[in-house]
């Protein structure tokens, strides 16, 4: 179950000058609260969407919400307002998800990398992933078993899953094939371009 919903919290209590209660009278006994109004999802702040405030007179106190406040104290309200701003960590939910975004590209531009290099340069014990022949949804294992110049001896698994992720599942001894095939680096680069080897792993 996802939680999300708004929240509010006071960030500035501040007198507004130069203009009297409008009920009382009173001079210089108003004062301004400002509030931010926020969006969040599991009780993490995302993003600011609002400003509500209240005026109250400390000397009658009367108040008027943001709807309802007299059109003689707008102006001073407006301007108080303008010079209010958001904390920072009412922005912090999209602070969150701007840094996983860029771990993940970064992870991914490593692993792209640590791939191409274990197929430029292939051992016994490499494992790739591999989209199942006919079906991109389906996925499985190749393992290297040797590699000779420009061949490389491999041992196909023989089973799939819809798992982009197979290595857990399907890396044990029983599940691979017995009998061995053997293909070049070129083709296995091509296999990659084609994003049909879409990852590999070296197991240390």
């Amino acid at each position: 179950m996802i939680f999300y919903g708004t929240n509010g919290a006071l960030v500035r209590t501040a007198p507004l000058p130069g203009v009297a209660c409008p009920a009382c009278a009173a001079p210089e006994s108003l004062q301004l609260s400002v509030f931010s109004r926020y969006a969040h999802i599991y009780w993490i702040p995302l993003f600011p969407y609002s400003k509500p405030s209240v005026v109250q007179c400390a000397h009658c106190q009367q108040a008027w919400d943001t709807k309802g406040t007299p059109a003689a104290l707008q102006p001073a309200v407006a301007d108080l307002k303008k010079q209010t701003r958001a904390p920072w960590w009412h922005w912090s939910g999209l602070g969150l998800i701007a840094l996983l975004i860029a771990w993940g590209a970064v992870a991914a531009t490593r692993d792209a990398r640590a791939n191409k290099a274990y197929l430029a340069a292939p051992r016994a014990g490499d494992i790739y992933t591999v989209h199942s022949p006919g079906d991109s949804t389906k996925y499985s294992l190749l393992k290297v078993l040797s590699a000779k110049g420009n061949t490389v001896e491999l041992v196909a698994n023989e089973y799939e899953i819809d798992n982009r992720h197979p290595l857990s599942e399907l890396n044990s001894p029983e599940k691979y094939s017995k009998e061995p095939f053997s293909m070049t680096q070129f083709e296995l680069q091509i296999m990659q371009n084609k994003d049909q080897i879409i990852d590999v792993d070296r197991p240390e």
